[in-house]
């Protein structure tokens, strides 16, 4: 598994259907166990955040959430 460079693992990573870039990354909550979701695209493109995925992309997001479900 990638790692941030503050050693957070990266659970998957690609780009979506619309070229937007789609992250699951693991949080540094210290409280409890959580995970983010980012999506970065470009604002002059896409005024919407949201990710736009086929369902191959979709079975990607399912399983980087399985990976952080199931990691120590």
């Amino acid at each position: 598994m990638r790692k941030t460079q503050r050693g957070f693992g990266i659970y998957s990573e690609f780009t979506d259907s619309y070229g937007s870039r789609i992250k699951i990354q693991e949080s540094s909550s210290a409280e409890k166990k959580c995970c983010w979701i980012f999506c970065d695209n470009d604002p002059n493109v896409f005024k919407n955040p949201s990710p736009h995925l086929t369902v191959a992309q979709a079975k990607r997001v399912m399983a980087g959430l399985k990976k952080f479900i199931e990691a120590p």
